[in-house]
């Protein structure tokens, strides 16, 4: 990749001034009619991605909004789904508390730390929130997702360096009304979701939304006889809305909680194709299903469940998470209706417990074969966390000035506790690879800020906004590390600690270090926007971002303890454009960008230790064009499709053990992304537009697993449809749907190990039926 980015600023700037298009900004949803001029022209979506409300079409941000009403038809009910569904997103998972989201190469990489901070924010009712994993529940009765490309240093702040996902939910109404939503799918999947909202008074009002979930797993554990990738999730939310009768100030509180357990999920160890043969886990495996009626299917593993010091039966594999939280949203006209004072105040407080093994099998065997290397490597960790942020945000209004401007201050308090418990054992008594350590981390984040934004509008072709924010973080903690147990039942006699602990430490001995650091940072952005024609938007940004520095989750000794890796920053430099035409049927967008990474926090698991490490790669350059297109082809038919090209590289990285990934592309980010769909509505009988077929197909491009860009998931696509009848005069409607309807065999995570890739598995097809009934 050239590092020099003027070349590729003007090549850029000239291809969309001549094909006229759109800061990628995305609406999959069927338009509304409006007869004012084709009869079925293209509707336009509000969005709040610049913390005010603006149609999506004069947003110079690049933001893809997906409607409540499209999660429902595609049946998206998670972040994976959704990654499915917009251009620049991906998704992989070590596991459920480590969702990775990428957004343009940026990936939020196993946030295990308790000090770990995310590369992509998620926002939900624009509350920041910290720990994604934990924190986050299931899509349901939702008005909105945004979906933010790039670095939104200004007004959404830290940890914001390649974009957002804010989740907008449905607010009270003062017209009573409700729907539920019940289905039923293969792999017994139960589902009930539903809301009811009306007044209860003239200015106060309500909504009540709940959704439930259950479904046997995609895996099977055969050594206990367990589902595993099952799940059993219930979420709340209960709110009120006052609207003054006297002013536009309103108030909005928002109680949600999740509550959701499994099983765990299936590992399985694949023969690497680079070094074939050599993997330990995937040749007991070949044993296993030369051995075994019937064979060992890929979705089938053994998993061992440990015996900790001190406990008399092993403790299964699983994972629970409770989580709750609360919003406080208020908006107050002050001077003269000529600004607006708003209050955000946010407290999420939520804890997990997860145990999972990591290679999904072990040495102890029922068929009598493995290979000598085999070890099995549990890990079990206990999160809580509590969350408080407050935002005070003055807007001002949009009138005849020529003047617009946004100020306000930001504070955020976390306090994290995380506990960790490492059990291996083996069959030949290799070092560090059999006892028991533990870690207790507990840290604190405090960060705060202040953040202001100015816009002047020189005339109806040409505005101009610039803004600037100051941020800074303090984290301190404290770990402890303790070598519980040394040696397994193989070898009882082994007096080295369990890996990551360093082998210095002996059965009972520990260490415990406190550890700070600071860092603060300013983060500017100039963006001008250009509207030649009524139906063309064209804009050039200039955007900074930062993410904090950290510590590791599970270190050594003190000293690896007390060392912090240093914050990320980002330059990017952008120009999109968004043109509709065609008498509003049809809509071309296209953004491009250069983002020049300096310190890139780079997280993967080190084979050495069998543990996670943060480095900080020097640089990094993404060069990247995101497209994409609608068309309202007939009043029945609506076409639409995006597409993602990335060039990325490690321009200097040299990891903690010496390895040189410099030149090679970014870990875990797909070369390029495209989705198309159609939707089709006819009628049913004498119902008329009573029928909807909906099609979609996610193709996703190939991409290296860890930046030294040997382990590699090829190219794959995922085929969904979705047919509906909903009557127009009628209070019901059924859904059929199915998802990567052609059962397309793919990853969602994948770390080397000793010549295995030790993968995890993404969805079979799956197919249902759904009922609604509206009141």
């Amino acid at each position: 990749m050239r590092s020099s980015i003027t070349p590729s600023l003007i090549a850029l700037a000239a291809a969309l001034a001549a094909a006229p298009s759109a800061a990628m900004a995305q609406d999959q949803g069927p338009p509304a009619q409006d007869q004012a001029q084709s009869g079925f022209a293209l509707d336009e979506i509000m969005v709040t991605a610049q913390r005010r409300e603006t149609g999506l079409q004069d947003t110079s941000v690049a933001v893809a909004a997906v409607t409540g009403e499209n999660l429902e038809n595609d049946n998206i009910q998670s972040y994976e789904d959704l990654a499915r569904s917009v251009a620049s997103l991906s998704f992989t998972a070590l596991t459920p508390l480590d969702n990775e989201y990428n957004i343009r190469g940026i990936t939020n990489t196993r946030l295990d730390s308790p000090s770990a901070d995310q590369s992509i924010g998620i926002f939900i009712d624009n509350v920041y929130v910290g720990r994604s994993g934990l924190l986050n529940t299931d899509f349901f009765d939702i008005e909105r997702v945004e979906v933010i490309r790039g670095p939104q240093g200004v007004l959404l702040g830290r940890n914001v360096v390649g974009g957002a996902i804010s989740v907008i939910t449905r607010e009270p109404e003062f017209e009573p009304g409700g729907a539920i939503r019940v289905g039923y799918g293969n792999y017994s999947s139960k589902f009930i979701s539903g809301h009811w909202t009306g007044p209860i008074t003239d200015t106060l009002a309500t909504r009540l939304s709940v959704q439930y979930r259950d479904r046997d797993g995609y895996n099977e554990d055969i050594l206990h006889g367990r589902d595993l990738d099952d799940l059993k999730s219930a979420q709340f939310r209960g709110q009120l809305l006052w609207e003054s009768d006297q002013s536009d100030a309103r108030a909005r509180l928002v109680f949600d909680y999740m509550n959701d357990e499994s099983n765990g999920f299936h590992s399985v160890g694949l023969d690497d194709p680079n070094l074939p043969g050599q993997g330990p886990w995937s040749a007991t495996r070949a044993l296993i299903d030369s051995v075994r009626e019937g064979g060992l299917d890929l979705r089938e593993g053994l998993p061992e469940h440990p015996t900790y010091k001190g406990d008399l039966d092993p403790t299964s594999q699983g994972l629970e998470r409770e989580a709750f939280g609360v919003t406080l949203g208020i908006d107050v006209p002050v001077a003269n209706n000529n600004a607006t004072l708003s209050s955000i105040t946010g407290y999420r407080d939520g804890e997990a417990h997860n145990i999972y093994s990591q290679t999904g099998l072990g040495p102890d065997s029922p068929f009598g074969v493995a290979n000598p290397l085999t070890f099995e490597f549990p890990v079990n960790e206990k999160e809580a966390i509590v969350q408080f942020s407050q935002e005070l945000r003055l807007t001002s209004s949009l009138g005849d000035s020529p003047f617009d401007w946004i100020a306000g201050v930001y504070f955020q308090h976390d306090d994290v506790k995380k506990y960790d418990k490492f059990w291996v054992e083996n069959l030949l008594g290799l070092p560090t690879l059999n006892g028991e350590s533990h870690w207790d981390n507990k840290a604190n984040t405090t960060s705060y800020a202040a953040f202001g934004q100015v816009g002047y509008t020189f005339n109806d072709m040409f505005r101009i906004v610039g803004g600037l924010r100051y941020s800074h973080d303090k984290k301190e903690g404290t770990v402890t590390g303790t070598a519980v147990e040394t040696g397994d039942k193989f070898n009882p006699d082994d007096p080295v600690a369990a890996t990551p602990l360093a082998a210095t430490f002996l059965e009972g001995e520990s260490f415990t270090a406190d550890y700070d650091d600071s860092w603060s940072e300013l983060t500017p952005q100039i963006t001008a926007e250009i509207t030649p024609t009524e139906d063309l938007f064209l804009y050039l940004t200039y955007s900074r971002g930062y993410k904090g520095g950290g510590f590791e989750d599970d270190p050594a000794n003190a000293i690896a303890a007390q060392t912090s890796y240093d914050p990320e920053t980002v330059n990017n430099f952008e120009a999109g454009a968004k043109w509709d035409f065609f008498d509003g049927r049809a809509r071309l967008n296209l953004a491009g960008f250069f983002m020049e990474y300096k310190d890139l926090q780079v997280t993967q698991t080190d084979d050495g230790c069998l543990c996670n490490i943060t480095d900080n790669a020097a640089d990094a350059e993404i060069l990247g064009f995101e497209g994409e297109f609608q068309l309202q082809a007939t009043e029945n038919l609506f076409l639409f499709g995006a597409v993602t090209v990335l060039d990325t590289e490690y321009l200097e990285f040299i990891d903690s053990n010496g390895l040189d990934a410099s030149g090679n592309k970014l870990q875990r980010t797909p070369e390029y992304q495209y989705n198309i769909g159609a939707e089709l509505t006819l009628d049913a009988g004498q119902w008329r537009d009573a029928l909807t077929a909906r099609v979609t197909y996610a193709h996703q491009g190939e991409l290296f697993w860890s930046p030294e860009n040997i382990q590699k998931e090829e190219a794959y696509g995922l085929l969904n449809a979705n047919l509906t009848l909903s009557p127009p005069d009628q209070p019901w409607g059924v859904s059929v749907w199915g998802r990567n309807l052609t059962d397309e065999f793919h990853r969602v995570n994948v770390i080397p190990f000793l010549g295995d890739e030790m993968s995890r598995l993404g969805a079979p097809r799956t197919y249902g039926v759904e009922l609604s009934y509206q009141f």
